[in-house]
């Protein structure tokens, strides 16, 4: 089962630590995810990511860090972006207050890219600094192959499927929030090929309409199968930071 933190009282979570040190890390973003889903998108992709993979460890889940880095989505109203210095920050006091309480194990994740490098260069400084096992588990190329795959089993190319906003992320929140999900039609964005410098230059650049990939294409069995297998993957990998098996 699940610890989730922020809804344990501290004698629960006192109780707790008895049974697991590790803890759960989402990190994502508040930013535009086209004209059909909300700014929270990365952040409930994190929430729910978060639960499932303490469920699969029995561990805990810390609230989700979230503004993040997402300063190529301010062209559009609405999105918040952190400083990295500020990002780094709270990436250190989450450590440090966990391990203060005796957790041994934090587990980074993040469910939007703009944060990636960041949680790369940051952890193991943390980890240094606090001294505590801090880690980021998964890779971006790990993240993307297992969503890909997944859209490809409903015959969904990875274009499609999208780095932002498409069918995948589309899906994922028909799955677990259809209500936030306003009509996909016409909302085909950018279905090119582009590199990291054209991402750095602006989504805007790329999509007036901030999508990468085609948002029509979206299922809620889509939504549901993303998610399995990425929390799947997520949790194989804090395992195997660990050194432990399933």
């Amino acid at each position: 089962m699940p610890y989730v933190l922020e809804e344990m009282t501290w004698p629960d979570v006192e109780d707790a630590l008895d049974d697991s040190r590790l803890v759960v890390v989402p990190t994502a973003s508040i930013e535009q995810h086209g004209p059909h889903l909300p700014l929270a998108v990365d952040t409930i992709r994190a929430n729910v990511l978060g639960r499932r993979i303490a469920d699969r460890l029995d561990c805990f889940v810390a609230p989700t860090v979230r503004p993040g880095r997402s300063d190529h989505h301010m062209a559009f109203p609405g999105t918040i972006t952190l400083r990295p210095e500020t990002f780094r920050g709270v990436l250190r006091d989450y450590a440090a207050s966990l391990a203060d309480h005796g957790f041994e194990h934090v587990a980074y994740f993040t469910s939007h890219g703009g944060n990636t490098d960041l949680l790369d260069d940051a952890v193991p400084d943390i980890a240094a600094d606090v001294g505590v096992n801090a880690f980021v588990a998964g890779t971006r190329d790990g993240i993307t192959g297992t969503r890909e795959r997944a859209m490809a089993s409903f015959d969904v190319p990875p274009a499609e499927a999208g780095a932002h906003a498409g069918a995948a992320e589309t899906a994922f929140i028909m799955q677990t929030d259809p209500e936030l999900v306003q009509d996909t039609t016409d909302t085909t964005g950018f279905l090119g090929e582009f590199t990291g410098k054209d991402i750095a230059a602006g989504i805007d650049t790329l999509a007036p309409n901030g999508v990468l990939g085609d948002p029509e294409r979206a299922s809620v069995e889509q939504g549901e199968t993303i998610i399995r297998e990425t929390a799947d993957y997520l949790a194989d990998e804090i395992r195997a930071e660990l050194g432990v098996t399933a």
